[in-house]
């Protein structure tokens, strides 16, 4: 499961990782969550970083409005999806930049937010599939994309339980295999396994994370980041 998520990274850093041309006027978000804009790059324009929203609306949708069950899309049954499976077949695959991701501990009854990063790398992408919707009467177009989740690894597991979700990182190399659209849907799905303990870190942070609105603005604070004891 991965339903909040950060990209805190300025410009100049987000070149320097990833060669691509951005779009004008990004911000950094402390605090990403459905239906706002994360920073994507698709195998159809590799060239480019694009501003999509999170949570997919089906081409097929009636409607824009998002069903929260396709933020993430099980890797192991996205195949046989009727919303995922023309997306691998059509290789609407994309990756998802980020710097880090929340889960929470609700072992005790109340939810305990932890942050999970990397170790050697600031910033890293998800394995995501996109969508493009458009409005029948207005032409209004709308993108969006889904993350790929696998089984949960140890440290990921630890917050919840085993058989906890976390999202498909991919690491420098399958990056590009994510993309590459001589590769079938098999050998697309073979990427999404957990990324290796030893090289992912975990702290709690504050609970101020937990609203993703307050008092109708964007929860969005470089301190919500912040390990919980540096507070």
């Amino acid at each position: 499961m991965c339903s909040r998520y950060t990209l805190s990274k300025k410009e100049k850093e987000i070149l320097k990782a990833y060669q691509v041309k951005l779009p004008p006027d990004i911000q950094p978000n402390f605090n990403l969550a459905p239906t706002q804009e994360g920073l994507v790059i698709t195998a159809d324009e590799p060239g480019i970083a694009q501003k999509m929203h999170f949570g997919l609306v089906p081409y097929w949708s009636d409607t824009i409005k998002m069903d929260f069950s396709t933020l993430n899309a099980r890797s192991e049954e996205a195949a046989t999806k009727k919303t995922y499976a023309p997306l691998l077949k059509h290789h609407k695959t994309c990756l998802v930049l980020a710097d880090g991701f929340y889960e929470w501990d609700k072992k005790s009854g109340k939810p305990l937010p932890y942050r999970f990063v990397l170790k050697e790398r600031e910033l890293f992408t998800f394995a995501g599939l996109w969508s493009q919707w458009q409005d029948k009467f207005s032409g209004e177009i709308y993108r969006s994309f889904t993350i790929m989740t696998t089984r949960a690894n140890n440290i990921v597991g630890k917050v919840h339980d085993p058989k906890f979700r976390m999202p498909v990182i991919l690491d420098e190399h399958e990056e590009g295999l994510w993309l590459n659209k001589d590769l079938g849907v098999t050998e697309l799905l073979s990427l999404c396994d957990p990324y290796p303990d030893e090289q992912m870190d975990a702290y709690r942070v504050s609970t101020a994370v937990n609203g993703t609105v307050i008092n109708k603005v964007h929860n969005n604070k470089p301190e919500l980041m912040l390990p919980l004891n540096s507070q």
